[in-house]
């Protein structure tokens, strides 16, 4: 997966908007997403990158990246995104599992962003698919995706072909059901894809982002585990961030060659109950 080696840094703590939101659900120009319980059951949340942790652009630029949870309408952002990060296009995910997944389980989803004036001297390959921070704003700022973590869920321990899969009618009225593609009560989450642009690669948003993803994931009591697949130049990243390394998997999305490995969640400690 197309990131950025990095040094080993300790933890990166995370605060929370003081802006915290329940959204909606976006609905796509040419279709309405269905919710899924996990929406139905978690409050999305705006995560804001604390100064100290964050990395400047050569053109001195302050990027003050965040994260949040990825809708529908997002897809466009994300699919360019992906095309620009994986140079092997046998390993990008499709746009129409971008669809499927983020119409299905963007619950599980996350990227991470930056607010861009136009005209301000950031690039990104994702500025022309952004989408207005508040309509309200005179400078025209948009919010622009950096990068992005693609998931959903499995009944495997493991990533696998079929849990990479789409379901043929997943989007008819009456879907049959399907051993492919996103599986609501698994307890693994399958990260499908993990990316950032090439030319925010380096400064520590890859790190950040996954970090992120997996204390998210930790706290949501959701899963026992994350899975991915990733090629052997990759894995010591992975390693780094708590992964652990099961060896050459069996997948052979894209060709295969690649390593299972997988991050055990943390069980969540009982609370006490007063009144």
């Amino acid at each position: 997966m197309p990131l950025e080696e990095q040094r080993p840094a300790p933890p990166v703590p995370l605060t929370e908007s003081p802006n915290s939101v329940m959204t909606e659900r976006s609905e796509s120009p040419n279709q309405q997403e269905e919710a899924s319980p996990t929406t139905e059951r978690h409050q999305r949340q705006f995560i804001i990158i604390p100064e100290e942790h964050q990395r400047k652009a050569p053109s001195n630029l302050n990027l003050h990246p965040y994260t949040r949870p990825l809708t529908i309408s997002d897809l466009e952002s994300c699919v360019v995104l992906e095309n620009a990060a994986f140079t092997n296009p046998e390993e990008r995910a499709t746009r129409e599992k971008f669809r499927y997944r983020l119409s299905r389980c963007g619950e599980l989803c996350l990227g991470i962003f930056c607010t861009v004036v136009p005209g301000s001297g950031i690039n990104a390959e994702t500025l022309a698919t952004g989408k207005p921070v508040e309509t309200s704003r005179h400078n025209g700022a948009i919010s622009v995706l950096l990068g992005h973590v693609v998931a959903a869920k499995t009944n495997d321990l493991i990533a696998s072909d079929e849990s990479m899969g789409v379901p043929e009618d997943w989007d008819s009225p009456h879907p049959k059901p399907s051993n492919l593609g996103h599986q609501e009560a698994g307890r693994t989450i399958v990260i499908h894809s993990v990316a950032i642009l090439p030319a925010f690669q380096g400064r520590g948003l890859g790190r950040v982002l996954v970090m992120a993803y997996m204390q998210q994931m930790n706290g949501a009591g959701i899963a026992d585990r994350l899975a991915l697949i990733a090629h052997d130049p990759k894995v010591a990243w992975y390693e780094k961030l708590g992964f652990s390394n099961k060896g050459k998997g069996k997948a052979q999305f894209g060709g295969g060659g690649w390593y299972d490995l997988v991050f055990e969640l943390k069980a969540l400690e009982p609370r006490a109950a007063y009144g």
